[in-house]
């Protein structure tokens, strides 16, 4: 039997309940995120912070995987996927406690920063599992799968936060944001445990090692950046970071632009909802969408249409209609996410496709920790509109990025 072969019949019989304990796990690492997201900003507002001091508490959860998410990646690469999810959720509990006790907004910058990493280490070693576990048939349902739960978490997490503090006075916004994050260490105790289950599933398995089955594991050399020097893949980390900026920019300014339009707090609520809801819709649908249209000739497609999409939601104010359109932006911006993970691992070498997660991973970090700042920027020179024309831009940049791929003969 050859080494495809063993790969193939090996993730066959292991993924379905491993799988099952690592959508769970995901589930739960979001919800925590998601909870204390907000929870952290309402913690600023109630410390006497202002709006530059939510902006940089927030962006403190992305300075440190910008620096750690590839020793990780190689870190993964070497067996210790197991190591890093069960490290990764115990930081994230650590990190949800810190910041139910932080007085001050240093502390809370300083929390949310290790909250940060623990999420990075989940990611970084899920991701090196479902490309282990998968065969190559199942990578992009998998993957969908993953991000799908994902998207779940990111809709519960903001509704459970939002039901512990809501009608809570100024002068309670302290202790009911303590009750927030003792909630999210809850959801952090769940990662645990469901990791927890899948590892010991897993006991014995050379999982996160990124070896086919029948071949002895050495491991990965060579340079994270010199992957980049392969275009295929370097444009498949740009699309994602492309696409998780555009996203983060959506969740921070659709409130401004909202306000703009005279919308309310609320209705700018359920767009947001709306847009998440689709991308999680759309991430079930992946495994129909390739069945019918070629996997970057489907991106190009949901980049072009995500970027007129946003021109659209700049210049409308309607409700009803901007529903419709972020209907539309949520179905294009959920496929960018786990069909350019599935690219990645498929252009990385055998031996270092968790360190081409993981560099795809500092990508999306740049843009988290670099977007809001551009963004800002913009809204300075052009006015509320500005983080909309850098996302379309982005969005279009892709398309362009794209395109002379599906023309050049692969080697």
């Amino acid at each position: 039997m050859s080494n495809e072969t063993g790969r193939d019949s090996r993730a066959a019989r292991v993924t379905p309940l491993p799988l099952a304990f690592l959508l769970l796990g995901t589930l739960a690492v979001h919800v925590a995120m998601f909870l204390n997201r907000p929870a952290a900003s309402y913690r600023v507002l109630a410390l006497d912070g202002d709006a530059q001091a939510v902006g940089l508490v927030a962006a403190s959860s992305a300075v440190l995987p910008v620096v750690l998410a590839i020793p990780m990646g190689r870190w993964s690469d070497r067996g210790k996927a197991p190591a890093l999810l069960l490290g990764g959720g115990a930081v994230m509990v650590l990190g949800s406690l810190l910041l139910a006790h932080a007085g001050s907004l240093p502390s809370m910058a300083a929390s949310n920063a290790i909250l940060g990493v623990g999420q990075l280490a989940l990611m970084v070693a899920a991701q090196s599992v479902i490309a282990d576990l998968s065969t190559p048939a199942q990578q992009d349902r998998n993957f969908g799968l993953f991000t799908a739960a994902a998207s779940l978490g990111q809709l519960l997490g903001p509704l459970l936060g939002g039901w512990v503090i809501s009608g809570r006075d100024s002068a309670e916004l302290l202790e009911a944001t303590t009750r927030a994050f003792w909630v999210g260490a809850g959801a952090a105790v769940l990662i645990v445990l469901f990791y927890g289950l899948m590892v010991f599933v897993l006991r014995g398995s050379t999982f996160g090692t990124s070896a086919p089955a029948g071949e002895t594991h050495q491991p990965g050399r060579g340079s994270a950046l010199a992957m980049l020097r392969n275009r295929q893949l370097s444009v498949a980390v740009f699309v994602s970071f492309s696409v998780m900026a555009t996203v983060d920019l959506l969740v921070a300014y659709m409130p401004v632009l909202g306000e703009h339009h005279g919308l309310s707090p609320t209705v700018v609520g359920v767009l947001l909802a709306v847009r998440a809801g689709f991308s999680f819709l759309s991430r079930l649908l992946i495994p129909v969408l390739l069945r019918h249209v070629e996997r970057l000739l489907l991106l190009a497609i949901n980049a072009t249409l995500a970027a007129g999409t946003v021109f659209g939601v700049v210049v409308i104010d309607d409700p009803i209609t901007l529903a419709v359109l972020l209907m539309v932006l949520g179905m294009s911006l959920g496929l960018g996410q786990p069909l350019t993970m599935t690219w990645v691992v498929r252009e990385a070498p055998t031996q270092l496709r968790s360190t081409a997660l993981a560099l795809r991973i500092t990508a999306n970090r740049v843009a988290q920790a670099a977007g809001p700042a551009v963004a800002g920027g913009l809204s300075t020179l052009v006015g509320v509109t500005g983080p909309f024309w850098l996302m379309a831009v982005l969005l279009t940049a892709s398309t362009g990025a794209i395109l002379p791929l599906r023309r050049r003969p692969r080697a």
